[in-house]
């Protein structure tokens, strides 16, 4: 089973996704800051955009109570199931302490900026698999 590590940020603000191409879809596991947990867990299920141009999903959001780590999952499972063209699930659970609004902004910087290494080193190789 093909599958992807990636690390960004330290401390109380970093980030670790783990991606697994299971064959028929990409399960994701991000994890981050102090405590490491299952917050949520979103499901992309990619199809065919209505305006007839491209890629688009529909996405079935599950947040763990009073959690709002499905908020760092949905646009990475929106992304991937668009770029994959399978269905994706994240699930995310992303914790420290009294995080700050600093903190937050730091986490969503990390999230995009992986975001864009995953989709450069990814793009390729669901398109060879999407061209088979």
């Amino acid at each position: 089973m093909k599958h992807w590590i990636y690390n960004y940020g330290s401390g109380r603000v970093n980030l670790k996704l783990q991606l697994y191409d299971t064959g028929n879809g990409l399960q994701g596991l991000l994890t981050g800051g102090e405590t490491p947990h299952i917050g949520g867990v979103v499901l992309a299920v990619p199809r065919k955009s209505l305006t007839g141009e491209g890629w688009s999903a529909d996405l079935y959001i599950t947040p763990v109570p009073n959690h709002k780590d499905v908020d760092f999952a949905y646009p990475l499972a929106n992304s991937l199931a668009r770029l994959s063209h399978s269905p994706v699930v994240i699930t995310a659970g992303i914790h420290s302490d009294s995080i700050t609004s600093e903190e937050l902004d730091q986490l969503r910087s990390s999230l995009d900026a992986m975001m864009k290494q995953v989709f450069q080193e990814l793009e390729q190789y669901f398109n060879s698999k999407i061209n088979q």
